[in-house]
C-alpha cells in the first residue's frame, strides 16, 4: 500500500509545474529579457526578466500575470505611480523605476521579500516606505536625484544586509548624513556634500 502511495504522489508531482524560486545571479542571467508584453503573454510563466519602455501613468496590469518575474526594468516610463499590486510579484529581486516621476512608494513594496536591488534614481521621492526594514535580502539602494533626507526608523534593520546606499546628487546636510550613518554603520553610502551652504531646505 506505502509503495502504491508513493507511487501516486509521484505521478501527481509529474502533473504539476515546479515550484517557482527565486534564481541566483548567474541562473537569472540565462533567462531572456522580454522587450514586449504582448510577447511575453504568450508564456507568461516563463517571464524571469521585463524590460519596458511605455509611456504610462503606472505600470500595465499585465505585469502581474508574470507570476514568476524577477527582474523588471521600468525606467523612463514616466511612471508617477507604482501599483499597490507590485507585492504579487513576490519573487522579484530587482526592480527598477529611475527616471520617472514618483513622488512616493507603496507599502506594499515591503513585502517583496526576495528583493535585493531598488534603483530609484532620478524621481521626485521624499521619503522611503516605513516597513522597508522587512526587505532583509535588500543588498543596493540607489536613490539617486531624489529629495530623500531622511531614512525610515526600520531601515537599521538592514544594517547587516544592505551593502550600498547611493545617495548623489542630495543635498544632505552633515547632520542627516551622521544619522543615516548611524541607522546603517555597515553600508557604504555614497553621497555628494555634506555642506550647509547650498540648501534653503527649511529657511
Amino acid at each position: 500500500m506505502r509503495k502504491l502511495l508513493s507511487l501516486i504522489a509521484l505521478c501527481l508531482l509529474s502533473l504539476c509545474p515546479l515550484a517557482a524560486q527565486p534564481l541566483n545571479a548567474t541562473a537569472l542571467q540565462q533567462h531572456p529579457v522580454f522587450t514586449s508584453i504582448d510577447e511575453a503573454l504568450k508564456t507568461p510563466e516563463s517571464v524571469y526578466r521585463l524590460k519596458l519602455k511605455i509611456k504610462a501613468d503606472s505600470l500595465p496590469e499585465e505585469i502581474f500575470q508574470f507570476v514568476n518575474l524577477q527582474e523588471l526594468v521600468v525606467n523612463k516610463c514616466r511612471l508617477s505611480v507604482v501599483n499597490v499590486r507590485i507585492s504579487e510579484l513576490a519573487f522579484l529581486q530587482r526592480l527598477d523605476v529611475s527616471n520617472n516621476q514618483l513622488v512616493r512608494l507603496p507599502e506594499s513594496l515591503c513585502l517583496l521579500s526576495n528583493l535585493k536591488e531598488l534603483i530609484i534614481s532620478r524621481n521626485h521621492i521624499e521619503e522611503l516606505p516605513n516597513d522597508i526594514g522587512n526587505l532583509l535580502n535588500l543588498e543596493y539602494i540607489d536613490a539617486w536625484d531624489n529629495p530623500l533626507y531622511s531614512l525610515p526608523e526600520s531601515i537599521s534593520r538592514l544594517q547587516f544586509s544592505l551593502k550600498e546606499l547611493d545617495l548623489r546628487q542630495i543635498e544632505l546636510r552633515d547632520e542627516e548624513l551622521e544619522t543615516m550613518e548611524k541607522q546603517l554603520p555597515n553600508t557604504k553610502i555614497q553621497y555628494t556634500s555634506t555642506c550647509d551652504c547650498h540648501s534653503t531646505r527649511g529657511k
